[in-house]
């Protein structure tokens, strides 16, 4: 079986294959927010937006086991494919995302934590590792609020250059980061040669979505769950 190429869609390598009759079984995109000083009122507006009984937090150690506890409940959302994947977070994995990076999260008034957004610099990039919402807080604008507080705590210790990825038919995702400040820079697919199956949208991410970042240009990378 030959294996699934995963090219930028503008590449003539990915014009030449399609002409071939390969098939498209996932697209991708990258996005890129250049912030500065004067996004943060807006983005500050946006965190504000939260809904009513929900406040945003820095996530620590002592927060772990709720880290673990909503990836367990997003885990399913997650796309699988040849070029997409999602850790599963467990306690350890947990401490060191809140210990080499920053992770966000969303709490109801009673203490639940119902959304988070997880990041890491890389050089002067700050890379998103996954947001996840709980499936009953969904489409209520916890994503946008997060990730805009994010940002805007990145923006307040020194960075001005975001990045972050999402599955192309996963629209939610695509309108919550255009909605914090995003830009669409490129745009990937998935190719599978003719014949070796029916092309299934994945809904993924594929590392070189982010690929200006030299260090994770590999096969996969994490994606947001909006």
């Amino acid at each position: 079986m030959t294996a699934a190429r995963i090219l930028r869609r503008d590449d003539p390598e990915a014009v030449r294959l399609l002409a071939e009759r390969w098939v498209v079984a996932g697209e991708s995109w990258g996005a890129r927010f250049d912030a500065r000083a004067e996004d943060l009122p807006r983005l500050d507006a946006l965190a504000e937006s939260i809904p009513e009984g929900h406040y945003i937090c820095v996530l620590t150690r002592d927060d772990v086991a709720d880290i673990v506890a909503l990836d367990e409940a997003t885990r399913e959302d997650y796309p699988a494919g040849d070029a997409v994947f999602h850790d599963a977070v467990d306690l350890q994995g947990a401490r060191d995302l809140v210990e080499r990076g920053a992770v966000h999260g969303v709490r109801t008034a009673s203490g639940e934590l119902v959304a988070m957004t997880a990041t890491h610099a890389t050089g002067a990039l700050v890379e998103t590792d996954f947001t996840a919402v709980h499936p009953s807080h969904r489409r209520r604008g916890v994503a946008v609020a997060v990730k805009a507080a994010s940002v805007a705590a990145g923006v307040r210790a020194g960075h001005e250059l975001f990045g972050t990825g999402g599955a192309a038919v996963n629209a939610g995702s695509l309108a919550m980061n255009r909605a914090v400040g995003y830009i669409v820079t490129e745009r990937w697919v998935t190719l599978v040669p003719p014949g070796e199956g029916l092309a299934q949208r994945n809904q993924a991410t594929t590392a070189p979505a982010r690929i200006a970042v030299p260090t994770r240009a590999q096969t996969r990378a994490p994606v947001d769950r909006a």
